[in-house]
C-alpha cells in the first residue's frame, strides 16, 4: 500500500539508501497502525527536514552518547555493616 504522498516520496528519494529503507520500513508501519496517509506523509517529511531519520543500532554501537542516562557509581565504596544495619535491626 502507498501511503506516501509525492513529496514525502521526493523527500525520501533524495536520502541515501539506509535512509530510504528505513522509511521504507516506517511506510509499512504507519500503514498497519492506520496512522491517515496526510499525517504519515508530513512525519516522514519533518524527520527528513530536521535529518532526524533514526540510524538502528546507533545506540549499540555508540555508548558513549548515553553517559548521561545511568547513575554515576559512587566514589566513597558503602561497607557491608552499613548496608546491612537496618535489616539487623529488625532482627533484634
Amino acid at each position: 500500500m502507498k501511503l506516501f504522498n509525492e513529496t514525502a516520496t521526493a523527500a525520501v528519494a533524495a536520502l541515501d539508501a539506509s535512509d530510504a529503507a528505513y522509511c521504507a520500513k516506517l511506510e509499512q508501519r504507519f500503514a498497519n497502525l492506520g496512522i491517515a496517509p496526510a499525517v504519515a506523509s508530513d512525519a516522514v517529511c519533518s524527520l527528513v527536514e530536521a535529518d532526524a531519520v533514526p540510524q538502528p543500532g546507533v545506540w549499540a554501537t555508540l555508548p558513549g552518547l548515553f553517559k548521561g542516562l545511568f547513575p554515576q557509581k559512587s566514589a566513597t565504596p558503602v561497607a557491608a555493616s552499613d548496608a546491612f544495619a537496618p535489616a539487623q535491626e529488625a532482627l533484634a
